[in-house]
């Protein structure tokens, strides 16, 4: 007997045919599920879930939490409130010495303040105490800062928030929580309220695997894994309340398929009269700020501010997209060209970190749809 996928939802028009190979892209999973959302100039066209997956689930979106965190800082750097190229210095003293004086927010957004990652090791219980604001704090740069660029998978994080807690008074979860979901109406959080705890989609993780360019890089390269990725070889860390609660802004962001694609599309463009950014602020946001080789990852990848543009390993559909793609799998971006907005969530963390190589699949029948 043939198992079917259960595929349920929204498709409109020449997005149909999404329909069926997101199915696939599913159960070729074999477990778990998924879900998948576009936008197109403003208005939702594609809503589906597939597999094992609710569809009012939500989801923990490691990475593309950054994204969610780089659009609330250039909202508070067009309010006048943070100036991201300011040095963190100015308001935060730990960082007033030799080594990290010139760092600012925009630095750490790009991938340049050299603060990439923690020498010092944590446990979820520090995390919950806040201890990874001492780490940071005492943390020396791996290289001379805002002359090279590698990824911040951890650290991006508690240094932007410590950045929001000073400057305007919240953490980039109390903004978010003010000034991003509410409009939109996303559900969207950065640390859950216990009430969301019972629509989170568990995390199943795949056993890790490395291609042999990768593993003979992080073998010479001299800076430790992400905190998280440590914390996570010995505790079921992604499925634990307490991380889901923490909302650290590089990581813990929860949130549906379709609210990713509404809060991309209310930020390249409108919808339902809500936009979040100014063009000149989006400008500013996806220009691109560092490029090529880079310094932690071992592969060349290309930011804006706090964004990343096309590259290798993550093409979304043209030149013009920025978004963001996380190590569980998950991933969301907005495309200038094509007007589309996509939000793409799973249950399964893939074997290789990074967007699922479903998602990546989907992307060609999203390009021959739109010339459908």
């Amino acid at each position: 007997m043939t198992d079917l996928v259960p595929v349920a939802g929204l498709t409109e028009g020449p997005f149909e045919p999404l329909r069926d190979v997101f199915a696939r892209v599913i159960g070729t999973q074999e477990v778990g599920g998924g879900a998948l959302a576009v936008y197109r100039d403003g208005r939702p066209v594609v809503d589906l879930v597939a597999g094992d997956y609710r569809a009012r689930g939500v989801q923990l979106l490691f990475s593309v939490t950054k994204a969610v965190t780089a659009i609330a800082a250039a909202m508070v750097h067009e309010r006048g409130l943070l100036d991201l190229d300011a040095p963190l210095a100015d308001q935060w003293p730990a960082f007033d010495r030799p080594s990290t004086r010139t760092i600012t927010t925009r630095m750490v957004l790009t991938h340049r303040s050299g603060l990439a990652a923690l020498e010092r090791g944590l446990a979820l219980a520090d995390l919950v105490a806040g201890r990874e604001v001492d780490a940071v704090e005492t943390q020396e740069p791996y290289w001379e800062p805002d002359t090279r660029h590698g990824y911040h998978a951890f650290t991006y994080g508690p240094l932007v928030d410590g950045m929001f807690v000073r400057a305007i008074g919240q953490t980039v979860s109390d903004f978010v929580a003010s000034e991003v979901a509410p409009p939109l109406g996303l559900d969207l959080w950065l640390g859950i309220p216990d009430e969301v705890l019972p629509r989170v989609e568990p995390v199943i993780v795949r056993p890790a695997q490395l291609t042999a360019p990768r593993s003979e890089f992080l073998s010479r390269t001299g800076i430790p894994p992400s905190t998280t990725s440590q914390i996570a070889a010995t505790t079921d860390l992604y499925n634990d309340p307490a991380f889901l609660r923490l909302g650290i802004p590089s990581t813990c962001g929860v949130g549906g398929a379709r609210d990713l694609a509404r809060l991309f599309a209310g930020t390249a463009g409108t919808v339902d009269g809500v936009r979040l950014l100014s063009e000149g602020a989006l400008r500013t946001m996806v220009a691109t700020r560092s490029i090529g080789m880079d310094a932690v990852l071992g592969v060349p990848t290309q930011f804006g501010s706090g964004v990343q543009l096309p590259f290798p390993q993550f093409p979304m559909l043209s030149s013009t997209s920025f978004g963001h793609e996380a190590a569980g799998g998950s991933a969301a971006f907005a495309d200038a060209e094509s007007g589309l907005s996509v939000g793409f969530t799973t249950s399964v963390y893939p074997p290789f970190a990074g967007a699922s190589v479903g998602f990546l699949a989907l992307m060609p029948t999203i390009r021959h749809c739109l010339l459908a």
